[in-house]
């Protein structure tokens, strides 16, 4: 009832055309700051504000975009992107900056699955990639951005071994020049599980070559499990300084052995392999926990690292437990494996958006439930520096932001 009355509460704000935010004198006049609220309930709004961007920002008298699901988006250019229809039927929705300055749906890829399952890779105008299982597991379709018609599939099919759960790109999809890399699983889910146990206890990598449309290779790595987590949390990040890429392994999130611990991984440029001299290990942070986002600029890791023992599903560390004010970004240098906590609000981890570069700027979200805040704060990584980008008043959780830049 709570998290209705929210949504009513939306949707009745969202007819006002009263003013926003008094606009803020230092703030970039040609940046559209896009930010995604979310209710209780996961319901909430995408704003697009310019002219009235400010350091506190309460949205109640702004124009937006009602979603059923609020989890943050993706953009390309001025374009945004995200999981799902507005009412929340399974696919891709593409929209766009109006005249008026307000979020509007442009069109819609639906998926024939009705699960939640919808990954995605849109890399350029005329280029995009998602996974529908009811087109094939192992098989991941294509679909040009602009028109957000499918345009084909690439058929991942003869590296099947014949388990009764198989995907490829099911979680992961990423592109580096001409090749794309997709998660490759292989196994059984098991009953109670909502997470697909490996037939081997390791992950694997296939390599497809766009040019030559071939499977080069599969890459694996041994000592973790499950790459990737949900089809909106996103878990790789390409170094765009030294073209390294790199890959978080949650591990098996129920039973959390510690022979088998999550692990970020790294396919370095130039190569289709596992670099099987480098992982970063959870257990020597924290542990039981897992790796839960990525970025990386300069050989420099940003992540959350709880300051205690977490386990999604079970004991003292269950549900909203897992969800309190105990993940604390950090950066960890990926030569030497320290890890530097960052001087940013602590996370509760209902927002799962990784951090992006802007301008020199790291900028990263935090909603921390016992603090009532919900923000973004930046992070220069030459200098150290660390400021509050800005901070929501009275307008529900932080769960994306973007920058669209004239």
């Amino acid at each position: 009832m709570l998290g209705l009355s929210a949504l009513t509460f939306l949707g009745s704000c969202s007819k006002s055309e009263g003013p926003g935010p008094e606009p803020d004198g230092d703030l970039p006049a040609n940046e559209t700051w896009v930010i995604y609220n979310a209710n209780a309930n996961w319901s909430g709004g995408i704003y697009a504000l310019k002219s009235n961007k400010a350091r506190e920002i309460k949205l109640s008298n702004i124009p937006f975009f009602q979603v059923t699901s609020s989890l943050g988006g993706r953009t390309l250019g001025k374009t945004l992107y995200k999981v799902n229809s507005a009412s929340n039927a399974q696919g891709i929705l593409k929209m766009s900056i109006n005249g008026e300055g307000k979020i509007v749906e442009d069109k819609f890829l639906p998926s024939l699955s009705t699960a939640y399952i919808s990954n995605y890779l849109v890399a350029s105008p005329t280029e995009g990639y998602y996974w529908d299982d009811v087109r094939g597991g192992l098989k991941v379709q294509t679909f040009n951005p602009t028109t957000m018609e499918r345009t084909g599939e690439i058929d991942f099919s003869s590296l099947s071994e014949g388990l009764p759960n198989e995907s490829a790109g099911q979680l992961i999809i990423a592109k580096r020049d001409d090749k794309l890399y997709v998660d490759l699983l292989l196994g059984t889910k098991l009953s109670g599980d909502w997470q697909v146990s490996p037939k081997e206890k390791e992950v694997a990598i296939a390599v497809y070559d766009l040019t030559q449309k071939k499977i080069l290779n599969v890459t694996k790595f041994a000592g973790t499990t499950n790459l990737g987590v949900f089809i909106d949390h996103v878990l790789w990040g390409l170094d765009e300084k030294t073209k390294d890429l790199y890959f978080v392994a949650v591990g098996d999130m129920k039973r959390q052995p510690t022979n088998y611990t999550s692990k970020i991984l790294r396919i370095k440029s130039g190569s289709n392999e596992f670099d099987k001299d480098f992982s970063l290990d959870i257990k020597n942070y924290q542990f039981p926990a897992e790796f839960n986002r990525l970025f990386v600029h300069d050989s420099k890791i940003y992540t959350t690292i709880p300051s205690r023992a977490v386990s999604y599903y079970g004991g003292a560390q269950h549900g909203v437990s897992y969800r309190s004010d105990v993940w604390y970004w950090h950066e960890i240098d990926a030569a030497t494996k320290k890890a530097k906590r960052l001087n940013i609000p602590a996370d509760s981890f209902y927002g799962t958006q990784n951090p992006f570069l802007h301008n020199g700027w790291i900028y990263f979200l935090s909603n921390n439930t016992s603090e009532a805040y919900a923000g973004v704060n930046q992070y220069n990584p030459a200098t150290g520096e660390v400021k509050e980008t800005f901070h929501l008043k009275e307008s529900g959780r932080l769960n994306g932001f973007n920058i669209i830049t004239e």
